[in-house]
């Protein structure tokens, strides 16, 4: 399947071809390329012994398909089988490399966190020392109940085994002050959140939707590395205090936080051999919570999933598997927060950021676009293979001649239209907005909108590649209508160029 403005078998003079209105040329068949069809060039008897199951055919055909030229059969492509393993090996890095890029974001997290750690170690031996308390000051002397409360020691229960106050070094936290406190297995919590990852990736691989997967594994590194630089840019105290943080420590990693020096190359060794063979683990790692982050990112990943693997079900069957899916998501965040906050792990909000932060950057279109180009990235992609001039003048005379074939028919309010070539079509960026993110537009349940919507996102070198051959007082409209430039979006698009050359002698 060719893409762009490739010449076919039966062309006119301006090089318009069958292939030119996505269409495959095999013997005069104009039957559309699908995927799986039967055909001289089909990737399937090529790789059906190679991925015998769904997983990655999707990639290879497409990859098989965006690198052979339209005039070349497989035999021209794959002179032998060391080619097929070459695009296996690239099929298998297009999938690597996104895990590789969280892997090294999150290492570099862990290294960040510990400087974070480092810093707020260091912050309390100063204010263990400074600190003082009179005889008779007591929490209760005051009108407003904080949730630091003040005892020293860092006993977060009294004799009875009642909640109180935590130790100083701490933050007020009105809703830990409003929960109390309860010791809570959070192994148990990364236990049940760990299901989300689990089968996202089966999910991932065997619907072999890797524009998914790498858009999952860039948000998880992206949250990652700006989680280990807000800890080492401002010390948070320890939502647990001071205490609690020595105890987590333990004496081994209390005495290397006092005596190692800021040296980057000392805490990169220390995260990938530990101290004395034993890992370190982290104090002040607040701002925002990893535990929430990392549920929210793939539960979001799993549910944009069942998403794409249910458009073409019946609506009742869709919606039910789609609220079955959100409500398990919704339902083991509850109460992954909740245990979270009365744990104190982390502060409140510590929690709120890692929803809010995780919703902006899953949903953001520079990262959707990022995630788009990696997964063409050596296909050619959207390649802007721009037309002849002859082409660009046939393009506007079609326009011209159905135009007025639809006045001559009394239906002049459907003449404001434009001549878009298929390849055109082909976003830069798929942004998928969950219900929960805007619940008013995705839950028209009517109009099949239930259940999320997706956004497809176009540069302005796009709209005018669109509206090139437009009339000039129908591309103002549009440019005042998308706030465009006429004088370079417009003027300046290559095609509008070709189009108002002078004819050649």
């Amino acid at each position: 399947m060719g893409s762009g403005w490739s010449k076919g078998a039966a062309e006119d003079d301006t090089g318009l071809g069958p292939r030119d209105i996505a269409m495959h040329d095999e013997d005069n068949d104009t039957t559309p390329l699908r995927p799986g069809a039967d055909s001289a060039n089909s990737w399937q008897p090529e790789w059906r012994h190679l991925f015998p199951i769904a997983p990655f055919r999707e990639t290879m055909r497409r990859e098989y398909n965006g690198t052979m030229g339209d005039d070349h059969t497989i035999d021209d492509k794959v002179e032998s089988g060391r080619k097929q393993w070459q695009m296996v090996l690239w099929v298998f890095i297009k999938w690597a490399f996104p895990m590789f890029v969280t892997g090294c974001c999150t290492f570099a997290c862990m290294v960040l966190l510990h400087v974070g750690t480092y810093y707020y170690v260091h912050e309390m031996h100063m204010e263990t020392h400074l600190f003082t308390r009179t005889k008779h000051m007591q929490s209760d002397d005051f009108n407003v109940s904080l949730s630091i409360g003040w005892r020293e020691d860092g006993n977060l229960t009294d004799a009875h085994g009642r909640a109180q106050s935590l130790s100083f070094g701490s933050l007020n936290d009105p809703i830990h002050l409003a929960m109390g406190f309860s010791q809570v297995d959070i192994s148990m919590l990364d236990k049940i959140a760990a299901c989300f990852p689990v089968i996202f990736v089966l999910m991932a691989v065997l619907m072999d939707e890797l524009g998914v997967w790498t858009k999952v594994m860039f948000c998880n590194g992206v949250l990652a590395i700006w989680k280990g630089l807000f800890a080492a840019m401002t010390t948070v105290p320890d939502s647990k205090g001071w205490h609690e943080c020595t105890v987590r420590l333990g004496g081994t990693g209390l005495r290397w936080m006092m005596e190692a020096k800021m040296d980057p190359m000392a805490f990169i060794k220390m995260e990938l051999f530990g101290v004395n063979g034993v890992h370190i683990r982290w104090c002040a790692d607040m701002m925002f919570s990893g535990h929430i982050y990392f549920t929210t990112l793939y539960a979001l990943g799993l549910y944009e999933l069942a998403y794409l693997f249910t458009r073409e079900w019946d609506r009742k069957c869709r919606f039910l598997c789609l609220g079955l899916v959100a409500l398990t998501a919704i339902g083991e965040q509850v109460v992954e927060v909740y245990f979270v906050l009365l744990n104190r792990f982390h502060y409140t909000m510590d929690v709120v950021m890692a929803i809010l932060l995780t919703f902006l950057i899953f949903t953001n279109s520079a990262n959707a676009e990022a995630c788009k180009k990696w997964v063409y990235f050596g296909l050619g992609g959207k390649k802007r293979k721009r037309r002849g001039k002859e082409m660009a003048r046939w393009v506007v005379r079609k326009r011209e001649e159905l135009v007025g074939e639809l006045k001559g028919k009394g239906r002049p309010y459907d003449t404001g239209m434009a001549m878009i070539p298929f390849k055109e079509l082909g976003a830069d960026a798929d942004v998928f907005v969950p219900p929960c993110y805007n619940p008013c537009c995705c839950l028209d349940i009517k109009n099949g909108t239930f259940g999320g919507t997706r956004h497809h996102v176009y540069d302005d070198e796009d709209l005018g590649d669109m509206l090139f051959a437009c009339t000039s007082v129908e591309q103002q409209q549009m440019c005042d209508h998308m706030r465009l430039s006429m004088s370079y979006d417009i003027k300046q698009n290559k095609n509008f160029k070709l189009l108002h050359q002078d004819p050649e002698p």
